[in-house]
């Protein structure tokens, strides 16, 4: 295999024989992992799936600690909701793998279904019983990029879980998140089940006190040879990437962090990109962030209504302390809205008045010194000056928050003409495509005799947005956590211009050619749903589904998990 870079600029502090040593024990167990009988791989994904809920409360407590979070603080909550996601993962790929194993069918006809333009679209959530209790009111739908034909999507679903289906599989280099606790496992999970490669497994310096939980939670696959965790900085990372015996990149990350590694840094980056240069050449994909909107369509909202929208902006503003690729940025409202006074007191009323929680990734405070500049109406709406709220931003300007990712709590407001409902939905749509940096996800908030009048309308936003996952009445972030959608930038970027990545995860039943998901939640939902900021037993619903799984779907952990969802 030809070298892709320069090995001789290895940091004097990199131990290259001990990288060098995964990497080859990998390469020499490649053809072990891909040619495992399908049902022995499944085995594996049930082990892995049950260390995780032996391994879940040091995960959190572990993942406490690191954030200076108090031993019952509220965002625990946050910490037990990112685990929930990576059981979701497992499960849905268990039950696809379980169907291919027994020869069954993961889409049926009755699943497809043909838009007026000729777009498909498959229904992927609910699957089962169980995502109808957890969720109730809650939906998801795979569009498939134009040209994708019905039968191709029956026909072509999970067809790499097959006997030899995996689309060049090889060691893939995975540079893992440093935010939420689940993602570097989930990325790995990803990479071996989805993707049939062997891994190796850099972990970002934020989070590297995870190692000794994940190693416990994928031993059997680290005995194996197929997978390998190793610590270090941006030299390991870039060492491995430009490694001979590594065949594939995938990371979730910053677009700087891809940027540096295909172009270079500072003026010869530039350089490199001007003239198509580039460092890497390996098949690289990447989830990478944006900024993500928050369309309110106005209606005749109930103060009930206006309390709750509130709640789930704010919590999808500040989950995870704000250190997430799916977090709000941007709040679209309507012009002339009568209502909007009110939804933005509720809004302050929750960001000064929840627990406060202090920035603990690198370079929050730089972030957040760019987006306030040459802001002119900020509100400070925490001790000590933690939050901010930016408002009457002009949708004509060039400003850091639509530019660039906070990745802190910040929401900014930008207000647009809304003459009518139908001019005001077509109009945000081109603002958050046009305006906005990034094609990660979208949400929309819209009562339900809006929704019905303006049926036609909100169609053509939703099929306007170029965003990998849109969220209509809940969070569009909910769609990673789901496993059966997708989750990845709108397709269309380039290494030139990467914007939010290139390839998605997800996508359980494997549907060729994905080009977004859309996810649907009830307006006015009997429970409140778990991405609301005031969510009071999220850590006893969380835990108790990931305990549930773990333990084989124990019926005994349900009822403990619907008193927790009604006591919200």
């Amino acid at each position: 295999m030809a070298m892709t870079g320069n090995l001789q600029h290895a940091s004097p502090n990199l131990d290259a024989a001990v990288l060098d040593t995964a990497v080859g024990n990998l390469g020499a167990g490649l053809t072990g992992w891909v040619g495992l009988p399908l049902p022995e791989r499944l085995e594996l994904l049930r082990g892995v799936r049950r260390r995780l809920g032996d391994q879940a409360a040091g995960i959190v407590a572990a993942s406490a600690e690191a954030q200076g979070l108090p031993r019952y603080s509220h965002w625990q909550g946050d910490l037990w909701f990112g685990l929930t996601t990576w059981a979701y993962q497992i499960w849905g790929l268990e039950s696809v793998l379980g169907r291919v194993a027994a020869g069954r069918g993961l889409v049926n006809p009755g699943m497809v279904h043909v838009r007026s333009d000729g777009q498909v679209v498959v229904d992927v959530f609910p699957a089962n019983l169980w995502h109808r209790l957890f969720h109730t009111g809650v939906s998801s739908r795979v569009w498939l990029q134009p040209g994708v034909s019905a039968e191709r999507a029956v026909n072509e679903a999970g067809a790499a879980y097959q006997d030899d289906g995996f689309d060049d599989p090889g060691v893939a280099l995975l540079l893992a998140a440093g935010d939420v606790a689940s993602l570097p496992g989930m990325d790995a999970v990803h990479l071996l089940f989805q993707r049939g490669c062997v891994v190796v497994m850099k972990l970002n310096p934020v989070n590297a006190y995870l190692r000794p939980y994940l190693e416990r939670v994928f031993v059997e696959l680290i005995d194996a040879g197929w997978l390998q965790i190793v610590d270090g900085g941006a030299d390991v990372g870039r060492y491995l990437a430009h490694h001979p015996g590594v065949d594939r990149i995938h990371m979730t990350g910053s677009a700087a962090t891809y940027d540096a590694l295909v172009w270079g840094v500072g003026p010869q980056a530039e350089e490199n990109r001007a003239a198509g240069t580039r460092l890497l050449v390996k098949p690289f994909t990447a989830e990478l962030g944006g900024v993500n909107p928050m369309i309110v369509v106005p209606g005749h909202w109930t103060r009930h209504d206006l309390r709750r929208q509130a709640d789930l902006i704010v919590g999808t503003r500040l989950f995870n302390c704000g250190h997430a690729c799916s977090s709000t940025q941007i709040l679209v409202l309507p012009e002339g809205w009568s209502q909007a006074d009110t939804l933005m007191d509720d809004i302050r009323d929750f960001l000064g008045h929840l627990e406060p929680q202090a920035p603990y990734y690198p370079g929050t405070e730089a972030k957040v010194r760019r987006a306030l500049a040459g802001a002119h109406h900020i509100e400070v709406l925490d001790e000590p000056d933690r939050r901010f709220l930016v408002t009457d931003l002009d949708p004509d300007s060039h400003c850091s928050l639509f530019r660039d990712e906070v990745f802190a709590d910040v929401l900014g407001v930008v207000t647009l003409p809304a003459p009518d409902v139908d001019t005001y939905l077509g109009g945000a749509a081109r603002f958050a495509n046009e305006v906005l940096a990034g094609s990660l996800c979208a949400t929309i908030l819209i009562d339900p005799a809006t929704a019905t009048k303006h049926a036609g309308a909100l169609d053509r936003a939703i099929a306007g947005l170029r965003f990998g996952a849109i969220g209509v009445n809940d969070w569009a972030g909910l769609a990673f956590g789901l496993g059966y959608p997708t989750w990845g930038a709108f397709p269309g970027h380039t290494p030139q211009d990467i914007g939010s990545g290139m390839g998605v995860v997800g996508n359980a039943n494997a549907l060729p050619d994905p080009q977004k998901s859309v996810l649907s939640a009830w307006f006015r939902t009997p429970a409140k749903p778990p991405a609301c900021s005031s969510h009071r037993t999220l850590p006893a619903i969380c835990e108790g589904i990931v305990s549930w799984w773990a333990e084989d779907g124990n019926p005994r952990r349900v009822p403990g998990i619907a008193l927790a969802a009604l006591r919200a």
